[in-house]
């Protein structure tokens, strides 16, 4: 690879729009480093309803394709869904581009661009790279126990599908089993959970495994931005109220509910607070009923605007379960906001209790609340901690390019 740039596709197949979630922000971040290599030929593969190609530089690229078939044609099974993937085994764009990369890097193991990468990859012995951003399994999970109630309702039958048959269940292993398949092809693979990472040394080899840490702008993000007035011009809440802030889908993923019953618990209790969350979802009019006015609900906000918006609340409240890693937790830290994540959700690694915020149990959301909002003093020393580990321990989006992907990609080219 001396002397040339070395030529890669990156997979990601999820519509790039300006709504996505941290998959594709993740992605979106690693190219504008990309553009500052000089040893890089990177092309991100994504969907979109038209085909095209966003150039970043003469170097760097989105090219976007039509999926061969959405999973918008299966509204009518799965309800809403955050984002829209392409369940096609095949897809034909995808293989008759990849032949011309040195490395092939995919983003999951389940759907169309992936499918088309293992099969492509396999057959023209191209070096394949695959990285872990979503929890897929545990999403399907989830989505297939929803189905069943939403069609069946809470009677025998979802008795029988659920709690006896499994069948929820079963599809996570599924959906694991065929994450495996896909790992054990690929050269590398990269996860950002410690968890997931041991067991993937177990059945990989610790060679093969690499981690995929995630990076910030620790300048947009800073807590110097804070600024109360303009949150109270922008979305009317009193400037003394103290706020509980939310970013990502405010759907069942998250667990977003979790965080509105706990401030509305603290209402009930007699708390001046008020919910600030930003993002979409079919949760929303729900958390609405539940708060009425102490909830500000805006939806997805220009990128401008989240850092003064992370800056200027006063706790930051992160419920889900799901996250392999989450961006708004480390845009959270570098704005100095006290995090709350829940037990269990891997995520805990991030936050230590009592210094930069606290690890709840699903029964503890509101006393955990309740004791930062009460303590001002507290609420801002652990808001200093949790900048000074920003500072110390959370990467940029160059170093994290340069320090977890780059080495992988330059093995997987030259490898025999």
């Amino acid at each position: 690879m001396s002397g040339r740039r070395l030529k890669l596709a990156v997979l990601v197949d999820l519509e790039r729009r300006p709504s996505a979630g941290g998959h594709v922000k993740c992605w979106e971040r690693f190219a504008e480093a990309a553009t500052r290599r000089d040893d890089l030929d990177l092309t991100v593969h994504v969907q979109g309803a038209q085909e095209g190609v966003e150039a970043l530089s003469s170097h760097v690229r989105f090219m976007a394709h039509r999926p061969v078939f959405s999973t918008a044609r299966l509204s009518w099974l799965l309800g809403k869904i955050p984002d829209h993937t392409d369940l096609s085994p095949w897809h034909p764009a995808i293989a008759q581009a990849l032949p011309n990369y040195d490395v092939v890097h995919t983003t999951d193991a389940f759907f169309a661009m992936a499918r088309t990468a293992l099969r492509v990859c396999q057959s023209k012995g191209i070096p394949l790279v695959n990285s872990v951003h979503t929890d897929t399994p545990g999403y399907s999970r989830l989505y297939t126990r929803s189905t069943i109630l939403r069609f069946f309702g809470k009677g025998a039958l979802a008795d029988l599908l659920l709690n006896r048959l499994k069948i929820d269940r079963q599809q996570d292993m599924r959906m694991h089993d065929r994450l495996r398949t896909h790992q054990k092809v690929a050269l590398f693979s990269l996860d950002s959970d410690p968890l997931a990472l041991e067991e993937m040394k177990r059945f990989l080899g610790e060679g093969r495994v690499g981690v995929l840490r995630r990076g910030i702008d620790k300048r947009f993000f800073h807590p110097g931005k804070r600024d109360r007035l303009w949150l109270k011009d922008r979305f009317g809440i009193p400037y003394e109220r103290p706020v509980v802030f939310f970013a990502g889908r405010i759907d069942q993923t998250k667990n977003i509910l979790i965080a509105a019953r706990a401030v509305a618990e603290l209402i009930g209790r007699g708390q001046d607070v008020h919910f600030l969350a930003a993002g979409k979802g079919d949760q929303a009019s729900l958390i609405r009923e539940i708060l009425k006015d102490r909830a500000s609900l805006p939806g997805s906000l220009p990128l401008e605007e989240m850092g003064r918006l992370y800056a200027s609340a006063d706790v930051f409240a992160f419920p889900s379960m799901l996250d392999v890693l989450s961006n708004a937790l480390m845009e959270a830290l570098a704005s100095g906001l006290p995090v709350l994540v829940g037990a269990g959700s891997g995520l805990e690694a991030y936050v230590a209790s009592g210094a930069n915020g606290a690890v709840v149990s699903d029964e503890g959301w509101a006393d955990a609340l309740q004791g930062l909002l009460e303590n001002a003093l507290s609420r801002q020393e652990m808001g200093l901690a949790a900048r000074f580990y920003a500072e110390r321990a959370l990467p940029s989006w160059d170093d994290v390019l340069a320090q977890d992907l780059m080495p992988l990609w330059r093995r997987a080219a030259r490898w025999e």
